[in-house]
């Protein structure tokens, strides 16, 4: 599995627990997943599979 580039061990994780675990809020990404853009609503019924390949962008505040 690609995540951001950069392979990592492949666990069977919905998007929203491998969002949970690190560390990121479902309210500031935008998640695509095998060229496919992922609502938030949908990441809780999304299984990361073994090829996916996923693009986390996160946004942040600032001034």
């Amino acid at each position: 599995m690609q995540i951001n580039g950069k392979l990592v061990p492949y666990e069977p994780l919905t998007l929203q627990e491998y969002l949970r675990r690190e560390g990121y809020s479902a309210d500031h990404v935008v998640v695509e997943r095998n060229l496919e853009i992922i609502t938030k609503e949908r990441f809780a019924n999304v299984t990361l599979q073994e090829m996916d390949d996923v693009n986390i962008l996160h946004f942040m505040g600032g001034g």
